[in-house]
């Protein structure tokens, strides 16, 4: 599980709500999967509402930065916008690959992407972009979001 307070914080508290949000969902979804391992049966809907859950709240997470970085018109707003794009198309493969499935094999896959992909991209994301955007922002009058 991925320990949201060991994650650095960025200056604008929307965005570290969302990264929060963001780590929980993944955790659940890690969690059922260790359930998976002796039960998929069990667990299947619930992987499928928690990975619902994090594909709506990871689209509403990038809507939000987006929307800000459009207003504060922050430099770099095309490039961070392109890696949430490029995020997104791996996380939505990765969302259909288990609908098509729904078998171990896609459960172990999954449980990769989740422990290792996800978390590992979204660490980085946050300590480079993440926290460049939040400072700007903040700097620019977005200190109250």
């Amino acid at each position: 599980m991925t320990d949201f307070d060991c994650i650095p914080q960025v200056d604008l508290e929307f965005m570290n709500t969302e990264h929060r949000k963001a780590f929980d969902d993944a955790n659940e979804i890690k969690r059922l999967l260790q359930i998976a391992k002796t039960d998929l049966t069990s667990v299947e809907n619930s992987i499928d509402r928690q990975l619902d859950r994090l594909l709506a709240d990871t689209l509403n997470h990038f809507y939000l930065e987006e929307k800000y970085m459009e207003e504060y018109q922050f430099p770099a707003r095309a490039r961070h916008k392109q890696a949430h794009q490029q995020f997104l198309q791996e996380m939505k493969a990765e969302y259909s690959h288990w609908q098509s499935e729904h078998n171990r094999a896609a459960a172990e896959r999954l449980e990769h992407y989740v422990s290792e992909d996800f978390s590992q991209w979204l660490v980085n994301h946050i300590v480079t972009m993440d926290t460049v955007t939040a400072s700007y922002i903040s700097r620019h009058g977005g200190s109250a979001l």
